[in-house]
């Protein structure tokens, strides 16, 4: 193997017609109609840029943590605001200490070009009262198959129940709850994984029968999907998980969540703030690869924190992983905390506008060949070492993730073909081969094959 230092930095044809009256040769028009153009995808682009959020935060907090960004020149193409937003579980009212003015700030954000999605569960809590009394007298919750009366399940927010989809008066009634946040204008929804519980709570009264946890989970998704974009729009979307085994070594049904059709802006969670973690997310990137998921991404820094560290992780695995979200299908920076770059320094903050810029410069590829992926009902990632987790980001950039503390060189061996470094367009390695690059903490060990359309996009 050889060492090869790296730096930091980074048709459609017309038709034209002649004189008035004059029209295109048939074979003109017919080559014309014969090009390749690209394929639409899906979601709009908003998906697939910048998203940053904080794991509690206030009005105030919101409107500082994205003119914190934006002041840095650092691209925000959504926020997630997190729990708690509402008075409880789940009255999908806003709570007026924390937020005492959201139309203001939905306003104030989408002014800014910021999209704004709200988090939520598909459950009520016990002690959201009376309207949790409502529904359980009317029969709209989920029952415990043994009893066949409402089963209360214990989650990490509390007490509560799962509302029954089954039960079109109980989704009827859940739309009107829903539509009052609805009508603020939101962009979506970060559903988060209360429907595993339907584990326990898996008979529904109104369908009459027990209910398989994955049928559960994708009515619950789909619901706030189609909802959303019925009530607000087509260019509305859901964040959810795509599989989520929690740092075991599974896939499959048992640990998928959103259907994959839908699941247009996923991420993997909860990590802890280490290599390890980053390790975890990697798996799951794996498993959902494998799974048929197109575009997903995970908590950049991760979840958890690090009591190591004051801002709750260390200055190399944020940048680190930053460097491997820029890569990813989806870039979101969030969780429990710091994790805005300038809670450590100006270098952080400057690597970490670099990445965002390029994750940015990638839309149009990740774009096109995402909708290609998407149609063939396959991953925007291939993975080719199982341990190392090397992967190729469509056809044409190979990333080698970081996966140590401190390293500052790292192996690739991209698949067959001609590839160029990204990080030093004078660096040429040649498929087949395997050879280690300098990659300090403002450079990843990405590639780009060679006379392809994003190479010159890119370099």
């Amino acid at each position: 193997m050889r060492m090869i230092s790296g730096g930091g930095y980074l048709c459609v044809a017309a038709l034209l017609f002649g004189p008035l009256g004059c029209q295109p040769s048939s074979s003109t028009l017919t080559d014309s109609l014969s090009e390749p153009t690209d394929p639409e995808p899906p979601w709009p682009q908003w998906a697939l840029e910048h998203w940053v959020w904080e794991d509690e935060s206030t009005q105030d907090s919101v409107m500082a943590l994205v003119d914190g960004y934006l002041q840095r020149d650092i691209a925000v193409g959504a926020v997630i605001i997190d729990s708690p937003w509402a008075t409880g579980y789940s009255t999908f009212e806003w709570d007026l200490e924390l937020f005492p003015d959201p139309q203001r700030m939905i306003d104030d954000l989408h002014d800014r070009g910021v999209r704004v999605m709200l988090w939520t569960v598909p459950g009520i809590n016990v002690d959201v009262q009376p309207l949790y009394d409502e529904a359980e007298a009317a029969g709209y919750f989920m029952a415990d198959p043994g009893s066949k009366r409402t089963a209360v399940v214990e989650w990490w927010k509390g007490d509560g129940s799962l509302i029954d989809y089954w039960n079109e008066d109980a989704v009827a009634w859940w739309h009107s709850k829903v539509d009052q946040t609805l009508a603020y204008g939101i962009d979506g929804w970060k559903c988060d994984g209360l429907d595993f519980s339907a584990l326990i709570a898996s008979y529904s009264p109104a369908a009459g029968r027990r209910i398989d946890r994955l049928e559960y989970s994708h009515l619950y998704y789909r619901d706030f999907f189609d909802h959303t974009r019925a009530v607000l729009g087509d260019d509305r979307l859901v964040s959810a998980r795509p599989i989520d085994n929690y740092g075991i070594d599974v896939g499959g049904d048992l640990v998928a969540f959103a259907p994959k059709d839908i699941n247009w802006a996923a991420w993997v969670g909860d990590q802890d703030a280490t290599f390890d973690g980053l390790k975890a997310a990697l798996l799951n990137f794996r498993h959902s690869a494998d799974y048929g998921y197109t575009v997903y991404g995970s908590d950049i820094g991760g979840y958890r924190e690090d009591d190591t560290y004051p801002q709750g992780r260390s200055k190399e695995v944020l940048l680190r992983w930053t460097g491997l979200g820029a890569f990813n299908p989806v870039m979101e920076n969030g969780g429990g905390g710091r994790h805005e770059p300038w809670a450590f320094d100006e270098e952080t903050v400057d690597i970490y506008r670099s990445f965002v810029d390029t994750h940015h410069a990638l839309l149009p590829y990740l774009m096109r060949e995402g909708a290609v992926a998407f149609e063939a009902e396959r991953s925007l990632m291939t993975f080719l070492d199982l341990e190392r987790y090397t992967y190729l980001l469509g056809p044409d950039v190979y990333v080698a993730p970081v996966l140590e503390d401190g390293a500052r060189e790292w192996e690739v061996a991209p698949p067959e073909g001609d590839w160029v470094y990204l990080y030093d367009p004078t660096v040429q390695v040649a498929g087949g081969s395997t050879v280690m690059l300098s990659v300090p903490l403002d450079a990843y060990p990405v590639l780009v094959r060679a006379g392809s359309r994003v190479a010159s996009e890119l370099l």
